[in-house]
């Protein structure tokens, strides 16, 4: 920091203005050395944050009336950050970051580079723990889990039991017994739990998880897919029952099959009280995955993982021809380049029975996966994106280009950035071609890490499909214990759901 001493002027009244542009002036400098020496380790409980979101706006000020353009930005973004400080236990992180007044590039991939919220905490065991907003990240295995063996993400969420925090109003409540949340669907469509189970991420939550009907009476909250309600009226409520609408994929042709619960002449469409989907203007955002920074970078042999792949693009897809028009965005990139293709919509086989193993052989044989969207819908991403991330490919994204809120730009191509398909190939054979950049993005991208979980479900035949929903559900618990604050109703489910700026758009990419 810098200081001005200055004399007492002879003519107070003409010296005064100058004393204050000679004190502002090296104010602002110094605030260049300060904010800028604060940027570089941000954390979300770090203390250097903590000035009220008024003295910083007092430092945004005295930047702009210098110009220094640089340095009002890092402010503008430290001004964000120390209002994201000011959310709850457990609130949703990445929601918090994509309302309107955080919807900021910049800001977004500040926090994913910092690494912001992942605190480095060593365990009773000596496990390294990262800790954000209230949710503990650990390397998987947790526990040894007779529901779900298998795994390919690296870390798993745990929520430990917050009293002071979980209790918003009423800080002394004794819990005697436990809230049911009762999943309402087919369990060929959801992991089937007869019992009463502890939540997955926050087992000593006072709620418990079950998708037995049995229960319905007693249930506090009622989990509906809105994907797969095949009843034209609802069901008997029980008195105080919260019912919650969830939707974890985009919104295209499945609705065709199941619009009952969009339709005005039944009860549904003013059935609900909170929505659960990977929108997030909803009361609980769900999503297929996270991503964050490591705080270590991974130890690898680049180039001992280069020379064995042998295959250059890879795509496994089941859904051949959807909204997005991404069969015949593949059909055009194919005349420039090879892709093999998996599963239902290509010669080659992958059965979901053994995705595990599929994602390996992909893993070491190919350069590039294709993660394209089945719809182009603001907000959502792709379960692929994070199912393939921890691997040792560069993704390659297509969608409504929400990409870079969840992920540095370097760590994967874009095909928004490219006019054609043709153009597209270009940028690939370069890289096929060019070693040390190929493997710089590699690099680039093994600092990320991504967090989801998987659920074996039984539809047609047994697979594993990956979501992040373990921590939203200990959100939905937290919020049937707070109805004081979060009892709603929404009375008309149809207008929430068709918002204009949620509607899928048309590919004008081919």
């Amino acid at each position: 920091m810098y200081f001005f001493i200055t004399c007492e002027p002879l003519d107070n009244t003409i010296m005064k203005p100058i004393h204050k542009v000679l004190l502002l002036f090296g104010f602002a400098v110094g605030l260049s050395t300060y904010w800028r020496k604060d940027l570089v380790d941000l954390s979300w409980n770090s203390p250097k944050i903590a000035p009220n979101v008024k003295q910083i706006n007092q430092h945004l000020r005295i930047a702009n009336v210098f110009g220094n353009e640089s340095l009002a930005n890092e402010i503008q973004i430290s001004r964000s950050i120390s209002q994201l400080l000011k959310t709850t236990y457990l609130n949703s992180f990445t929601q918090v970051l994509h309302e309107e007044r955080f919807i900021n590039k910049t800001l977004s991939e500040y926090v994913l580079r910092s690494s912001l919220g992942l605190q480095p905490y060593t365990s009773e065991n000596h496990e390294d723990i990262w800790i954000e907003n209230g949710v503990q990240y650990r390397p998987y295995p947790l526990e040894n889990r007779t529901d779900n063996p298998f795994s390919t993400s690296e870390f798993q969420a745990y929520v430990p039991f917050n009293k002071s925090a979980f209790f918003e109003a009423d800080k002394t409540l004794d819990v005697t017994e436990k809230k049911i949340i009762l999943w309402w669907q087919d369990n060929t469509f959801h992991t089937p739990t007869e019992g009463l189970l502890p939540l997955r991420a926050c087992p000593e939550f006072p709620c418990v998880i079950t998708s037995n009907r049995t229960y319905t009476e007693n249930s506090s909250a009622l989990i509906f897919n809105g994907q797969y309600v095949e009843d034209k009226q609802p069901p008997n409520r029980a008195k105080d029952q919260i019912w919650i609408f969830y939707q974890i994929e985009a919104p295209y042709n499945y609705f065709r099959l199941h619009f009952n619960i969009l339709d005005r002449q039944y009860s549904w469409n003013a059935a609900f009280n909170w929505t659960m989907s990977y929108r997030m203007d909803s009361d609980i955002v769900t999503y297929y995955g996270i991503v964050r920074k490591r705080r270590e970078e991974k130890d690898k042999n680049y180039k001992e993982i280069l020379g064995q792949k042998k295959g250059l693009i890879a795509w496994v897809v089941s859904h051949c021809h959807v909204g997005s028009k991404r069969d015949e965005y593949v059909q055009e990139l194919k005349k420039y380049v090879p892709v093999d293709i998996y599963g239902g919509c290509g010669t080659f086989k992958c059965s979901v029975r053994n995705d595990k193993d599929c994602i390996q052989e992909i893993n070491a044989k190919y350069k590039f996966y294709l993660a394209f969207e089945n719809n182009f819908c603001k907000d959502y991403i792709t379960e692929k994106l994070y199912k393939y991330l921890d691997g040792d490919m560069i993704i390659i994204a297509r969608g409504y280009n929400s990409y870079s809120k969840v992920l540095p730009s370097e760590t994967f191509i874009n095909t928004a950035n490219y006019k054609s398909p043709k153009e597209l190939a270009e940028r690939i054979l370069y890289l096929d071609t060019h070693d040390e950049d190929y493997m710089r993005m590699l690099k680039e991208k093994d600092k990320y890490f991504a967090v989801y979980e998987e659920y074996p479900l039984t539809y047609r035949s047994m697979y594993l499909e990956h979501r992040y929903e373990a921590v939203p559900m200990c959100q939905v618990c937290q919020r049937l214990w707070n109805l004081e604050k979060y009892s709603k109703s929404i009375k008309e489910m149809d207008k929430w759901f068709w918002k204009k700026e949620y509607q899928c758009q048309v590919p004008t990419d081919i």
